[in-house]
């Protein structure tokens, strides 16, 4: 019978600090206005831009990031060791299947997959 494993979904906190970024690069903008300022305005607008560009970076990095770990540590609650994860071609539900090769009991190339069910909850299917 397959386990069920749950896998949190990745924490988006860090994304505070871009948005504060743009936040600061927004009030620059504003104070660049009232005194009539082009090159305030221009920092101001350097500012914001690097924060939306860092935030989209961020969001995507750390997403992936937490995710691969999220999926290496529920997999090693089970025992696997140094597992490599990927994503084959078939779906469950709304996103892929994964499939992973790991150590189990040192045992190299242990085949199983990480099957979606419902929101947090995945399957742990081993060959």
């Amino acid at each position: 019978m397959p386990e069920v494993v749950t896998i949190a979904p990745w924490n988006p906190w860090p994304l505070v600090f871009p948005l504060l970024v743009l936040v600061a690069g927004a009030v620059v903008i504003v104070l660049g206005l009232r005194r009539k300022r082009s090159r305030v305005i221009e920092l101001g607008v350097f500012v914001a831009v690097g924060g939306v560009i860092a935030g989209g970076l961020l969001a995507w990095g750390l997403s992936h990031a937490w995710d691969a770990e999220a999926q290496r540590s529920a997999l090693g609650g089970f025992g696997y060791t140094e597992t490599e994860i990927s994503t084959g071609g078939e779906r469950s539900g709304d996103r892929p299947v994964l499939e992973f090769v790991g150590v189990l009991d040192g045992q190299r190339g242990e085949l199983g997959q990480l099957r979606h069910v419902s929101g947090d909850q995945w399957e742990l299917v081993e060959f």
